[in-house]
């Protein structure tokens, strides 16, 4: 029987075949010079490693995590993954069009089904930090949202997700420990002491708080986590034991690892 944290999970990449063809007619498109926050997000969405988003966050998404930290659909997720973009830009831009995602040197990523085209209300902070390589852009006027279709390249071997589930389930690991990168030397030897293997994801978080502590648990779990060492600070652990379950993940206490 193979282990819930073995089994592949959904990415957001099309076939080899597929990405020829879309990168070919990608040529037509407008496209959007990301900058180097927007690609670490960008690669993140495409592995799998944002499951269950199945593109930037449309407008309704959006407002309904800022709000109650949840998807319209219902599933938890609590730090919004939007796409800012120049207003100049967004001008050019209608929903139900695509938009290609470029990256360095211009090569193209992603392809970007628009839906949604909105300003923040107040004008909003950048949801993401950077410059925009846009001529003469006001960066982080506008959202974008809608599905996004991954690009691969070739010879692209990743090591995402799905690599990771591949490695435990090879190695037949039945326990995975993740853990904040500051607790990563308590974290290995208390993995010796449960059994487990040490995950060590260092993916820092775009936002801060327990909002991001949660945010940083749900990228551990698709990676193929089954255990995460809670963070000391208390109104973490509070958020993090509020949603175990839908988390799915062993919550192991901080003390647990005192004297180890």
């Amino acid at each position: 029987m193979t282990l819930p944290h073995h089994q592949p999970i959904r990415e957001l990449m099309v076939s080899p075949d597929a990405g020829q063809q879309l990168r070919a007619g990608a040529e037509r498109l407008l496209a959007w010079d990301l900058t180097a926050a927007q690609l670490a997000e960008l690669e993140l969405l495409t592995s799998g490693a944002f499951f269950p988003l199945r593109g930037f966050l449309t407008q309704a998404d959006c407002d309904s995590v800022a709000e109650g930290m949840r998807l319209t659909s219902g599933a938890l997720w609590p730090v919004p993954v939007v796409l800012d973009v120049a207003a100049e830009f967004a001008d050019q831009v209608e929903p139900g069009e695509d938009i290609a995602l470029r990256g360095p040197q211009g090569a193209v990523l992603a392809i970007l089904s628009v839906t949604d085209k909105w300003r923040p209300e107040g004008g909003g902070p950048p949801a993401v930090s950077g410059e925009s390589s846009q001529p003469g852009a006001t960066f982080g006027a506008v959202r974008l949202g809608g599905p996004v279709k991954g690009l691969p390249a070739v010879g692209d071997a990743r090591n995402g997700p799905n690599g990771w589930r591949a490695h435990f389930r090879t190695q037949d690991c039945k326990r995975v420990l993740a853990c904040d990168p500051a607790d990563e030397m308590a974290a290995g030897r208390l993995a010796v002491e449960l059994g487990a293997v040490l995950l060590p994801l260092k993916i820092a978080p775009f936002h801060i708080g327990p909002r991001a502590a949660l945010w940083q648990a749900l990228v551990c779990r698709n990676h193929g986590a089954t255990h995460l060492l809670l963070p000391a600070d208390p109104a973490t652990q509070a958020l993090l034991r509020q949603y175990r379950e839908e988390v799915g993940l062993v919550l192991v206490e901080p003390e647990d690892a005192t004297g180890l």
